[in-house]
């Protein structure tokens, strides 16, 4: 069953005295993004956390969010990496001398680095030891969230169906007019061709010929043909176990063009009006595939 490519789902788990917790959201788009907001000292496992992602969600932008933070609000003091300031000191100030610029470094400009500002208990972590606690509660937050996308898939799956049902009704009737309105369009040019050459000697098999081409070029046939096929392999997909928001995409493009080049051929009005109706529920299938994974 489709899945689709929105959700959310979260988790925590204890690593010592503190706390891990996993935020992950996911929103539609072309291919798989992964992006991961952390402390900066997990670092470290940045790519194994994407390749866990990955192995789970094929498509969609994926934002990953890892805090890590005391039990309680203990009061964690803030410390500034004095280390890093040393050297972020002394750096400035050799700039400053090689390009010649006024002023000095003070506590006002290291302020400005915040990313050396260190809560207490952010000092470099054992990274084997922190992936063996954060590596199950990731892998059970990502199964939760793909629950969701399967549950919400599932509705959407409903409103496909049901939508397709209403097409293939519609090119039911298409089918039953398209056979009524040759017959009737074939009359009408022959009546037409007499009207036109009331008293002129008219080649009749030269009549019929350039009738019958006419009736060809608005022949409908092929084109009911392909659609139903088209609808038969949409259904076929969404059953499927497999990511197929892209193809299911593509079928929408094929189904569309089908459908107005029928439309440009079948000059008949009760056509017109079924054609009219399937394009706006085309329309509602496209926005519906456009979140599927």
């Amino acid at each position: 069953m489709i899945r689709s490519m929105t959700g959310y789902s979260s988790g925590e788990v204890a690593f010592g005295t503190r706390r891990l917790a996993i935020e992950i959201r996911t929103v539609n788009t072309r291919f798989l993004d992964v992006s991961v907001k952390m402390p900066r000292t997990f670092l470290t496992l940045e790519n194994e956390i994407k390749k866990l992602v990955a192995a789970h969600i094929s498509r969609g932008k994926v934002e990953v969010t890892i805090q890590y933070a005391g039990q309680k609000n203990n009061g964690d003091s803030i410390q500034f990496d004095v280390p890093q300031a040393r050297q972020i000191c002394e750096q400035l100030r050799s700039l400053k001398t090689e390009v010649g610029l006024a002023g000095d470094v003070d506590v006002a400009t290291l302020a400005l680095f915040k990313d050396y500002f260190v809560r207490e208990g952010d000092e470099p972590l054992d990274s084997e030891q922190l992936w063996q606690t954060l590596q199950p509660c990731l892998e059970q937050v990502l199964c939760s969230l793909k629950a969701m996308q399967a549950a919400e898939g599932a509705a959407m799956a409903a409103d496909l169906n049901a939508r397709l049902e209403d097409i293939a009704g519609r090119v039911a009737a298409i089918t039953a007019r398209a056979a009524t309105s040759c017959a009737e369009r074939l009359q009408a040019l022959r009546e037409r061709v007499k009207s036109l050459c009331d008293g002129i000697a008219v080649d009749e098999q030269r009549m019929l010929q350039e009738i019958a081409l006419l009736a060809d070029r608005s022949d409908i046939t092929e084109e009911l043909v392909r659609i139903k096929s088209h609808l038969a392999q949409f259904r076929t997909w969404l059953a499927s176990t497999e990511a197929v928001g892209k193809r299911l995409d593509f079928l929408v493009q094929e189904l569309y063009r089908e459908v107005n080049t029928m439309g440009s051929k079948a000059a008949d009005a009760e056509i017109s009006a079924q054609v009219i109706a399937i394009k706006n529920e085309l329309e509602k299938i496209r926005e519906q595939v456009q979140n599927v994974m």
